[in-house]
């Protein structure tokens, strides 16, 4: 794919402090401890690449692949489309969705030869249809399942296998300094903990406390999930939890210059506000990047979910948006963003900034993984 290249301004060298810092995940070296999470419907080929030139982040992630027996001509397409990769967005974090540690292995061995850096098992993902299953964040009632899974998936491959989880199923069973002990005895090379529940909602406060007893209770690193969006919360992850590096998930689909930005204000740097010809500039190869990935006509569709990334927090944002999300072809895109641009250049768009969220229309189920 040929607009899967990458662009040629490179990002400023990450600044290294007390709270970004190189890390080492087994015998993978991080650049800086900002992690993308995985997300279902978002974290395709195209996304990381724009996270991963524009933001800078140390490990970007793929979407979630069930171990179903991949490769086998029924899933094959789809196995492809979740784990093209380019070289650009290395090292590339590629997820397991599975319970059957044979099922879970296999999986494993095939995201290595597809081109994953490092493999990790979803044991948090919380939707309605992963519990039913006994998968994502069901598996946190099982700590010696997810033990035999880690083990099986760390014979079936020589990268390193990390675990996903949060601190518990639910409130009444916060049981991850068990989860985790499972893991890393049986080979766990670094723990992802969402800093809630199972049936905690987005936007309800984190607790660190169980990570800073996890960080004490384990030799691996311990990387910290759940709004670790702004630099007040990666201090705090920091200096209450002694955590070794942050994920990040929905509020990157929001902000393509969020780890950058949280680099410079962690690291004494300067905020970047990108001017209007940037975003527009940026906007356009991201839809080029998805047609290129899935075609002109479901490419179209993928992208209305991204549109606004681009122009949050500028005045008419959302009209733009609730007309993006009618686009049906590229025609149609290049007419609208040409015209919304003009407006905002001539300064014809009038009113206050705007600043629309991911999710503000009940997309949270549809996002899957994000933050689990």
């Amino acid at each position: 794919m040929d607009a899967l290249s990458p662009t040629p301004d490179p990002q400023p060298p990450t600044p290294v402090s007390r709270y970004i810092h190189p890390l080492s995940i087994g015998g993978l070296r991080l650049e800086n401890n900002l992690c993308l999470a995985p997300m279902a419907g978002f974290t395709n080929v195209a996304f990381r690449l724009i996270a991963k030139e524009v933001g800078g982040c140390g490990l970007v992630a793929s979407e979630m692949v069930a171990a179903l027996g991949y490769p086998n001509p029924g899933n094959a397409n789809r196995f492809r489309l979740l784990t093209e990769n380019v070289p650009a967005e290395k090292p590339l974090a590629m997820q397991v969705y599975g319970r059957e540690p044979e099922l879970c292995a296999i999986t494993a061995r095939a995201l290595e030869q597809a081109g994953a850096d490092l493999i990790d098992l979803n044991c948090g993902c919380p939707v309605k249809k992963a519990k039913q299953s006994g998968c994502g964040v069901a598996l946190m009632r099982e700590p010696e399942q997810i033990g035999r899974i880690v083990a099986a998936m760390c014979q079936a491959t020589s990268k390193p296998v990390t675990v996903k989880m949060r601190l518990g199923f639910d409130a009444e069973h916060r049981n991850v300094l068990d989860v985790a002990a499972a893991a890393v005895a049986n080979g766990a090379a670094a723990l992802f903990v969402h800093a809630r529940t199972g049936e905690s909602k987005h936007g309800t406060a984190i607790d660190l406390a169980p990570l800073a007893a996890l960080k004490a209770s384990v030799n691996v690193p311990v990387i910290a999930n759940g709004s670790m969006d702004t630099a007040e919360a990666i201090r705090r992850a920091k200096d209450e939890a002694g955590v070794d590096g942050y994920q990040i998930g929905r509020a990157a689909c929001g902000d393509p210059w969020l780890f950058r930005n949280l680099m410079a204000e962690l690291g004494s740097g300067v905020r970047y506000t990108p001017p209007l010809a940037e975003r527009r500039r940026l906007l356009e190869r991201h839809f080029q990047l998805i047609v290129g990935l899935f075609g002109e006509e479901r490419g179209t569709r993928i992208m209305r979910k991204y549109t606004f990334f681009y122009c949050n927090g500028l005045p008419g944002v959302r009209r733009f948006r609730d007309r993006f999300m009618r686009i049906g072809s590229s025609d149609e895109f290049t007419t609208l963003v040409a015209d919304f641009f003009a407006e905002l250049g001539a300064g014809s768009v009038e009113g206050p900034v705007e600043h629309l969220t991911l999710f503000d229309r009940g997309q949270a189920d549809a996002a899957g993984e994000d933050e689990a």
